[in-house]
């Protein structure tokens, strides 16, 4: 079964998006970052044909534009002063920020989104019921609330509209008290599934013992050099970053957008640490279609 990034080891991955989120925070270029999102795109279509991001499409298009709105009117620093809004000067430096906070933004909301994908609820307790039995459990039933919220209140909303109720028509107290409604069905829901579960857990034994079921995630040699190899990209990642490699300077001199010198080498070793997934993923469709071949 051809699985790629995510055949992989969970502490493979989980490496991966440590070393990509430092190195995010860390690399505030356009140019990084633009082909960052290109690369996390083409990673989500590969694992799930983009129907994740097709439920947050509006939040995706809604926020980065705000940031790019809202900083150039909250920074006026900069030399390149660009016109007056309402008696508020606009600087090329602060609009060059609002772009550069809102790429960030957006490569980081996808890379989250990628982590949910590839960390699965079993890899997540794999790699910390060990040590944190309590606290995995606890932080894998708050990243699953928030999606199992928005699924049940869609099935309330379809429901109760065939009822007549609806928080779009009507006048607007009654809208309030149709909200609410759906509000207190939704949490009567999920409490009366919570105690269920705790039931359940109680009936089961759960925490009494060692754990006698779970999926033995071996190490092979393909994940001893995937860890390898990005560890030393990290690490040169991190030293280019010491040398101001990868860091669009605003002040007191804006740098030109383009790279230049040494700045391409960085660039390369970025490039190819934010898309090792994507290269996994392709090696594994060129295996599988050699195999197919081969058939």
């Amino acid at each position: 079964m051809k699985r790629g990034f995510r055949s992989l080891h969970p502490l493979v991955c989980l490496i991966y998006f440590i070393a990509a989120f430092t190195t995010l925070m860390l690399y505030q270029h356009p140019f990084f970052l633009v082909f960052t999102i290109i690369l996390l795109l083409c990673f989500h279509w590969a694992l799930d044909r983009w129907r994740l991001l097709r439920g947050w499409g509006k939040m995706f298009m809604i926020l980065p534009i705000l940031f790019f709105i809202i900083t150039p009117l909250i920074n006026h620093r900069g030399n390149h002063l660009l016109f007056y809004l309402f008696n508020n000067p606009i600087t090329l430096e602060a609009i060059m920020q609002g772009w550069i906070h809102s790429l960030s933004l957006l490569a980081m909301l996808l890379l989250f989104m990628s982590f949910n994908l590839v960390i699965t609820a079993d890899k997540f307790l794999f790699l910390f019921s060990r040590g944190f039995p309590q606290w995995s459990l606890l932080i894998m039933l708050s990243m699953r609330f928030i999606p199992l919220l928005r699924r049940r209140l869609n099935e309330i909303i379809t429901v109760q509209k065939s009822r007549g109720l609806s928080t779009h028509d009507g006048r607007f107290r009654q809208r309030i008290k149709n909200g609410l409604l759906l509000l207190q069905i939704l949490l009567t829901w999920s409490l009366e599934e919570g105690i269920q579960t705790a039931d359940s857990m109680a009936a089961r034994g759960y925490g009494l013992q060692k754990r006698s079921r779970y999926i033995p995630y071996k190490m092979k040699l393909i994940d001893g050099i995937s860890i390898i190899f990005l560890l030393i990209l990290t690490i040169l990642c991190l030293f280019g970053w010491w040398l101001g490699d990868g860091v669009l300077a605003l002040t007191p001199i804006l740098e030109p957008i383009f790279l230049y010198g040494r700045e391409w080498t960085f660039f390369f070793l970025y490039i190819v640490l934010i898309g090792y997934p994507l290269i996994m993923e392709i090696r594994e469709q060129l295996l599988w279609h050699s195999w197919k071949q081969k058939i």
